[in-house]
């Protein structure tokens, strides 16, 4: 059998990504950046889900947000789009997610966020406007924050292009040895 057909299809953790530990990816911080002042809000950050520890993390952020503040996945609003890969409005925290981390941990009442997808297609974070009081999203911010995480996703997608690449060197440089 041909030896690429025996390798095994490699899936890549979070912190093979690198968007869970380490200095938050470059990409990710000025896409926050351009985030905030195009939508005009208070903050804006990427947040990565980590499933297996149960957290939201932030991971780049903007303003008030500190990057590494985590909780638990079950009291985020934003992390409800785990189960779609469409963007979620939240106007007014205190009437739509009345347990939102974002709120009770970040002091957020206003969230906008798109999904940030990994290799294999599904959520693996979220790009999320947010805003220290109640505020009406428009379709146009709508479809510029899903736009903009498109660009975070080409990050994250590139990255594991990178580590596939190192992989496989270090086979072929020990199957040479």
């Amino acid at each position: 059998m041909d030896p690429e057909k025996k390798r095994a299809l490699r899936h890549f953790t979070l912190s093979d990504l690198g968007v869970l530990h380490g200095p938050p990816l470059k990409g990710s911080v000025i896409v926050a950046d351009v985030v905030r002042e195009a939508l005009q809000t208070d903050s804006a950050a990427f947040f990565v889900f980590d499933a297996l520890a149960g957290e939201m993390i932030v991971r780049a952020a903007t303003r008030q947000l500190r990057v590494g503040t985590t909780y638990p996945l079950h009291l985020s609003a934003i992390a409800s789009m785990t189960e779609s890969t469409d963007a979620i409005a939240i106007g007014d925290m205190s009437k739509d997610a009345s347990e939102a981390g974002e709120r009770s941990v970040l002091g957020m009442m206003a969230a906008l966020a798109a999904p940030v997808l990994g290799p294999d297609g599904n959520p693996l974070g979220a790009l999320a406007a947010l805003d220290n009081k109640p505020r009406a999203w428009s379709e146009l911010h709508k479809r510029s924050l899903i736009d903009l995480a498109y660009l975070v996703t080409q990050e994250i997608t590139l990255h594991a292009s990178f580590r596939t690449l190192e992989i496989l060197f270090a086979e072929r440089k020990a199957s040479h040895s």
